[in-house]
């Protein structure tokens, strides 16, 4: 004689759902398994306004700063780039750029792992030519203003061949 246990009566004998028991019973095989997830966050306080779940450090908004400095964005899109062992420089041609701006006018920041020179008062919006991820580490990079380009010397951290000043595996516009 088989006996055929009603699904029903044996998750009311339970007390769980029939969807319960059918995940309970056949693990991620169930059917109803997409349902099995539950919620993990916090519980509602049973207020309409909103709740902070989190707040972010100080630690996270410099990383933002730093992967702000976006290629993408940069508007000078000709250089030259040149590897000459310790350093790496980039020629920057700008007709009369000595001219129009003072050194006050072009700031340079940078990371070991990016920079972004932005020069102010050569034309109505600034320029900028700006790497998030250079080839390898750096431990300084400087400009020198000349008349009609900016030069951008980056100090390497190690020595080695950079064949592009991008980690982006493609080669460099120019190269000199």
């Amino acid at each position: 004689m088989t006996v055929v246990q009603d699904s029903k009566a044996s998750s009311e004998s339970t007390g769980k759902s029939a969807l319960q028991d059918n995940i309970d019973s056949k693990g991620k095989n169930a059917y109803y398994f997409a349902h099995a997830h539950k919620a993990n966050g916090p519980k509602w306080d049973g207020k309409i306004q909103p709740k902070l779940l989190s707040k972010e450090s100080s630690t996270e908004d410099e990383a933002r700063k730093i992967s702000s400095f976006e290629y993408h964005k940069s508007n000078i899109t000709s250089y030259a780039f040149s590897d000459e062992g310790k350093n790496v420089r980039l020629y920057v041609t700008m007709d009369g750029v000595g001219e129009k701006c003072k050194e006050e006018d072009i700031t340079l920041e940078f990371t070991e792992h990016s920079f972004c020179l932005v020069v102010r008062n050569f034309e109505d919006q600034p320029r900028c030519l700006s790497f998030g991820k250079l080839t390898d580490k750096i431990t300084n990079a400087t400009f020198k203003l000349k008349k009609d380009r900016v030069i951008i010397v980056l100090k390497k951290e190690k020595e080695g061949d950079w064949h592009t000043i991008n980690d982006k595996g493609t080669p460099d516009r120019e190269v000199v």
